[in-house]
């Protein structure tokens, strides 16, 4: 019985894993877009990055949880340059997230189906009203989305040319502010901080520059935008969309127990005509 109320206490306890997302588009990305996403979770399993040709759909590159309590689909870009990254709603309480219903398919469905910001918006009431809670930001070459799903079907789309996105686990509209059970203090520590940076440093950003960001450890193991503390970041995941020309993906894999792997790929024609397979860690097929 002691043992049963420890594990019971121990599953209470556990935190709510986190990710920072941020992006820029028009004149602060330099023209096109710019998207990030630092992936925070419990060091209790490995990633990939993957070269997807779907049955049906647009081929897409992802980044994989490969095992732990939750694997699958964490952001993505797909071939005709529309990319999503996506974060927890751990503002709410867990109960009510699991009594809302579950998000794993969300990220592909967008990546296979969609080629535009346009599209996603179009399709907007008859996926988003039906998935559990949620925070993506996906760009395209021109535009910046943030979609917040709450509970019962509700969600808040708010799109720009301009400018610069961020966020984190808790909900910033003011239509899904009452979904807000509890805002952790890890979850607006790493806003303020990645919402700073982006103010005090020069735009137009570079993808150097989101990269930079990434790596920011201000705020200590717990709440900076890159942890090493009850949880860890494990990945890192920037993308630079311009206009008119294909996009550059950077990735930096932080796998528990392996050292650090970071590359980038141009995603281009011949890129998207290679095979599906696993890119990174290389050789782990």
């Amino acid at each position: 019985m002691r043992r049963l109320l420890l594990l019971g206490l121990l599953f209470f306890i556990r935190p709510v894993q986190a990710c920072t997302l941020w992006g820029a588009v028009g004149e602060a990305a330099g023209g096109g877009t710019l998207l990030a996403k630092n992936r925070d979770w419990q060091p209790d399993h490995v990633q990939s990055v993957r070269l997807v040709h779907p049955k049906q759909g647009a081929a897409y590159v992802g980044l994989y949880a490969d095992d732990g309590s939750v694997p699958g689909l964490k952001a993505g870009a797909n071939e005709f340059g529309l990319s999503v990254v996506g974060a927890m709603a751990g503002s709410l309480s867990r109960e009510e997230r699991e009594a809302q219903g579950g998000t794993r398919n969300l990220i592909g469905d967008i990546l296979r189906k969609d080629h535009h910001i346009a599209d996603v918006l179009a399709r907007a009431e008859q996926r988003f009203s039906k998935s559990g809670p949620v925070f993506l930001l996906i760009s395209d070459h021109s535009q910046l989305l943030q979609v917040e799903i709450g509970k019962d079907g509700r969600y808040t789309l708010q799109s720009q040319s301009q400018g610069v996105m961020s966020h984190t686990n808790h909900y910033l509209s003011d239509e899904l502010a009452d979904c807000n059970y509890k805002i952790g203090k890890s979850s607006e520590t790493r806003l303020a901080r990645i919402r700073s940076l982006l103010t005090n440093a020069s735009a137009p950003y570079r993808l150097n520059d989101f990269a930079t960001f990434s790596q920011d450890q201000n705020a200590g193991p717990d709440n900076s935008l890159w942890r090493v503390g009850r949880e860890h970041t494990l990945a890192s995941w920037q993308i630079a969309t311009p206009a008119n020309a294909p996009p550059l993906l950077s990735i930096r894999l932080a796998n528990p127990k392996q050292p650090q792997l970071k590359k980038e790929w141009r995603l281009d024609q011949a890129f998207w005509q290679g095979a599906t397979r696993v890119l990174l860690p290389a050789g782990s097929e």
